[in-house]
């Protein structure tokens, strides 16, 4: 999966071919077919695995005893570096939403077995900003809209083509959030 990942993050999905990928783990490509119908299903467990340690670590936080805006810090410091991690992909024109949509590899096993870890994303950032509102931190806002907001900008952030994203550019993203979402 790592050797994959790697693969899929240097190169994007569609020039990332299976050969190379078990040329550097030095087995024959069939044997990656042995656990992997389609290169779409390695996409997809690469994808899932990240997600999953996303989720664990989002959670933690969530979860934890730290007051509401330092789990917002903590949440988007974790958001933030999972997309960096995976910045040229996201900003990869070769793959584009219509072209995932109707990729018969990637979106079947896309929604099955991505989309329902994405939602308790959702669930999390939701549990988040009613804490925060509850305990009086968060400004009184749309809770959907609000954690819609907080997760979509930052992955589009990613997804923009004209300048590469700097690492620093975290803290300002970061301060655009809470000022919206803070009671000052």
């Amino acid at each position: 999966i790592e050797v994959a990942k790697k693969h899929f993050i240097e190169k994007g999905y569609y020039k990332t071919n299976m050969e190379e990928i078990a040329k550097e783990l030095d087995i024959a490509k069939g044997t990656i077919y042995n656990y992997f119908r389609s290169k779409g299903e390695l996409f997809i467990e690469v994808l899932e695995v990240g997600i999953n340690e996303l989720l664990d670590s989002l959670r933690e936080v969530v979860n934890s005893n730290y007051e509401p805006r330092v789990k917002l810090e903590k949440f988007i410091d974790i958001l933030w570096d999972k997309f960096y991690e995976f910045r040229n992909p996201l900003s990869m024109p070769e793959i584009s939403l219509k072209d995932f949509v109707f990729d018969k590899d990637i979106f079947p096993l896309y929604i099955e077995k991505i989309y329902p870890i994405i939602s308790e994303f959702k669930v999390l950032v939701k549990r988040l900003i009613m804490e925060g509102i509850h305990k009086g931190q968060f400004k009184n806002l749309d809770i959907s809209a609000t954690g819609y907001f907080i997760g979509l900008s930052i992955k589009s952030f990613f997804m923009r083509f004209e300048e590469p994203v700097r690492y620093e550019d975290k803290e300002v993203i970061k301060e655009i959030i809470l000022r919206g979402v803070l009671k000052l």
